[in-house]
C-alpha cells in the first residue's frame, strides 16, 4: 500500500510549556492494534530521531518525535517534531487535533494518539513501564522488537548479532539478490513531507529495478529504475507524470538497504532510502 505521512516541524516561540500541552490528553488509542511494516520502519524513524531503521537518514539537525497518530487497522500515521534544542519551548497549539485530523483524511478512518515523545500512550493491556522506550534501546537498534513484545507488531526484525554472524550477513548481501518489494522512503527539496513508495524487485542479469511512488499534494506519480553495478555502486532515475524527474547515483550497502542521492530537473536535491530486505 502506497502512504505518505506528514513531516511538520513545530513553530517554536518562548514559551515553556509541558508536554501534555502539546499532545494533549484525548483521543488515546486504546484496545488490540496491529501496525503494518510501513508504520513500524516510521515509528523507529520516530522515536530515533531520523538515525536508525528502514529509513534512517543522515539529519541536518538532531529532532526528537513529539508525538504520532496512527488509524484504527495500523497502515497509516501522522506526526510532529521539533529540534532538540527547543525541545523545552513549544510553542502552544492543538497538535494533536492536527495530527489526527490530517490522518483521518489519509485513512478515512478514526486515528488515535500512539505515542507522546518516546512513550506510547496507546493501551493495549501492556504494562505502562514497558511502553516507555529508553535511549539506549532506541540507540540500540531494538525499537521493532519491543513493539513486537508489545503485540503492536507482528512482523520480524533482525536481533543483535556477533561478529561471526555479521560476517556471515556480509558474504550474503554480495551475492545482491532482488526478489519481491520493499518500501522506499524519499527526501526532495521542495516538499516537506517524507515520500514513501515501493520499489518491485525481479531478480535479472543486469541488475535493473524498477520502483514507483506517489507524489504528496496530489502532484502525480513517479516510476523509475535503478542499475546495480560492480563494488556496490550504481545509477538511479525517476520519471513523473507531472513532468518532473531526477537521477542520480547509488549505494549498495552491506544489510540489503539501498540509498541515493542527486538532483532533479531543477537542481533541487533528491535522497533515497531503500529498506533493507527482511
Amino acid at each position: 500500500m502506497k502512504k505518505i505521512f506528514c513531516l511538520v516541524i513545530i513553530f517554536i516561540f518562548n514559551f515553556n510549556l509541558s508536554l501534555a500541552s502539546v499532545s494533549g490528553s484525548f483521543k488515546k488509542g486504546k484496545g488490540p492494534l496491529k501496525i503494518s511494516t510501513d508504520t513500524a520502519n516510521l515509528l523507529e524513524y520516530y522515536f530515533s530521531g531520523g538515525k536508525k531503521g528502514a529509513y534512517a537518514q543522515s539529519q541536518k539537525e538532531s529532532w526528537i518525535g513529539e508525538l504520532i497518530v496512527i488509524s484504527a487497522d495500523g497502515n497509516y500515521y501522522s506526526w510532529f517534531n521539533t529540534p532538540t534544542r527547543y525541545k523545552d519551548n513549544v510553542a502552544p497549539g492543538h497538535y494533536t487535533g492536527q495530527a489526527i485530523s490530517s490522518c483521518k483524511k489519509k485513512s478515512g478512518q478514526e486515528c488515535y494518539l500512539f505515542a507522546s515523545r518516546n512513550t506510547i500512550v496507546w493501551d493495549n493491556g501492556t504494562p505502562y513501564k514497558k511502553r516507555r522506550l529508553k535511549r539506549k534501546d532506541i540507540k540500540a537498534g531494538k525499537t521493532l522488537q519491543i513493539l513486537q513484545e508489545l503485540g503492536f507488531y507482528d512482523g520480524g526484525y533482525k536481533s543483535q548479532s556477533n561478529n561471526d554472524d555479521k560476517k556471515n550477513e556480509k558474504k550474503i548481501a554480495k551475492k545482491k539478490e532482488v526478489k519481491g518489494e520493499r518500501s522506499v522512503a524519499i527526501s526532495w527539496d521542495g516538499y516537506e513531507e517524507l515520500i514513501i513508495g515501493t520499489v518491485g524487485y525481479e531478480e535479472s542479469d543486469d541488475g535493473k529495478t524498477s520502483m514507483s511512488l506517489e507524489l504528496p499534494n496530489n502532484d502525480g506519480s513517479c516510476e523509475g529504475t535503478y542499475l546495480l553495478q560492480n563494488g556496490g555502486k550504481g545509477t538511479w532515475l525517476l520519471a513523473c507524470s507531472n513532468n518532473m524527474g531526477a537521477a542520480g547515483t547509488l549505494n549498495w550497502n552491506d544489510d540489503g538497504s539501498v540509498t541515493g542521492s542527486g538532483r532533479d530537473y531543477k537542481d533541487k536535491k533528491v535522497k533515497f532510502t531503500v529498506a533493507k530486505q527482511s
